[in-house]
């Protein structure tokens, strides 16, 4: 959706200059959260069609940084940052 284009390309030179930091921040909004996952279901590659190395490193991540999650809140971590590494790519 082309109304979403600033807040994705926001998020995106975030995460360029500020890295791992940015992914937390958008992680914990709730609007860039949700923009991120509207992306992701635009993905040609979702979470299943990653390797089982890949998996694991999205749910490393998602479980280190966001322990208190909901196991559904940490699979949306690992949309959100798939998404993020592929527009990235």
């Amino acid at each position: 959706m082309k109304e979403y284009a600033p807040i994705i390309e926001m998020c995106l030179l975030a995460v360029y200059e500020k890295q791992e930091s940015a992914i937390l921040t958008i992680c914990n909004c709730a609007i860039p959260s949700y923009v991120m996952l509207v992306e992701y279901s635009k993905l040609k590659e979702r979470l299943e069609d990653c390797s089982e190395e890949e998996k694991m490193e999205l749910w490393t991540f998602a479980n280190t940084n966001f322990p208190d999650k909901t196991k559904q809140q940490k699979i949306d971590v690992c949309k959100i940052v798939l998404t993020i590494g592929r527009l990235l790519n």
